[in-house]
């Protein structure tokens, strides 16, 4: 099981240029943790600064996390609008305990693009670290306000470091696929280069779980050992799946694990399917389309909640889950992005659309499984 399949609940929280933005519940407890932390700073008394009341730490503390996530949001929305401009399609932008994720339809396509996309985050963290120093000094030598210099301190802090975590030439990282555009267009071989820094990305991750280790007994530092380890196993979990995916003993495209787009006609009797197709096609959802344009999905989990004396006036449209982006997927979508749609969609399947809008393919996670691309 991987690391990171526990990050799959999530909750849509709005909608930016165009681009779903999703929340993982986990999220909300590392902000109030965050939040319950700085507060307890203020309350004790932070940096040079008198201690404060316990209402004013809390403000200042809560306005402090929500920054710092906000600045983790703008670092992925400029990813994803670069890749906009590159003309890739952005699935959704994810906000989880360990950070973010703009999650693309499919690769860039060419070194050049590959750069630009990796290196817009970085690039908007150090200008956020610029904008948020810039506030904190007008405000302590200006307007005298120090606990807003101190809101704004952490955050030109807090940018600065994930600008410079960012950077490392490992993947996931943004480094890491600044890196893989530098060996792609030297060596012109995609899967090489993500192998390569791939490599370099467990590394980076077993560092930080060492680091986190070092800490907690060393100086007992005991929270920021577990965060580190928590980080580093994340990051290595990631990279190990990349590297698989792009290694030759499994499939990386949905093309190639997709099925034949057998499909059911939005019109047909639950008790026509039941009776007539389950028998031959025994499987646990089914694509919904006529004339190849995708109406839905349909699970058994669905049929079953359906009264069986309802079954033979019933039609599949009443009980399918109508078509919408998280229920179908691209042939040349990587499979690591179409298990991500899959775990988010309920249903456990997706069909597969070519760019004329038919429907080409149908796949489940039991095929991504067999393939051995993501556990």
């Amino acid at each position: 099981m991987r690391f990171d399949n526990i990050l799959h609940r999530q909750v849509r929280v709005a909608n930016v240029f165009g681009i779903p933005v999703r929340i993982d519940y986990r999220w909300f407890v590392v902000f109030a943790l965050s939040a319950w932390l700085i507060a307890e700073n203020f309350y004790r008394g932070f940096w040079y600064l008198k201690p404060t009341g316990e209402v004013t730490a809390w403000v200042v503390g809560v306005a402090t996390t929500f920054l710092l996530f906000l600045s983790v949001f703008g670092h992925e929305l400029s990813h994803a609008l670069v890749a906009k401009m590159e003309g890739i399609e952005i699935v959704e932008i994810v906000l989880h305990p360990f950070g973010g994720l703009a999650r693309l339809r499919r690769e860039p396509d060419s070194p050049r693009a590959e750069f630009r996309i990796a290196v817009a985050g970085p690039a908007s963290s150090f200008l956020f670290a610029l904008v948020a120093f810039a506030v904190c000094s007008a405000a302590f030598f200006v307007f005298h306000l120090e606990l807003v210099w101190a809101i704004f301190a952490i955050t030109a802090a807090g940018n600065l470091m994930l600008a410079i975590f960012n950077l490392l030439p490992g993947y996931p990282l943004d480094g890491g696929r600044v890196l893989r555009a530098y060996l792609w267009h030297r060596g012109g071989e995609l899967d090489q280069a993500t192998r390569r820094v791939s490599q370099f990305g467990q590394l980076i991750a077993g560092v930080v779980i060492v680091y986190g280790v070092y800490m907690g007994l060393r100086h007992g530092a005991y929270f920021m050992a577990l965060w580190s380890v928590l980080v580093g196993l994340f990051l290595w979990d990631a990279a190990r799946a990349v590297y698989r995916a792009y290694s030759g003993g499994g499939a990386r495209a949905v093309a190639d694990a997709m099925t034949a787009p057998f499909s059911v006609e939005p019109d047909t009797l639950v008790s026509h399917l039941v009776d007539a197709v389950l028998p031959l096609h025994r499987q646990s959802a089914f694509a919904v389309a006529r004339g190849r344009r995708l109406h839905g999905i349909l699970t058994l989990e669905d049929l079953k909640r359906l009264p069986r004396e309802r079954w033979h006036a019933t039609r599949v449209s009443e009980v399918m889950r109508p078509v919408a982006p998280e229920f179908f997927v691209e042939p040349h979508a990587s499979l690591q992005d179409a298990d991500a749609l899959m775990k988010r969609n309920g249903a456990g399947a997706l069909g597969v659309i070519d760019d004329k809008g038919e429907l080409v393919g149908f796949l489940q996670r039991g095929q991504i499984k067999r393939r051995a691309v993501v556990k």
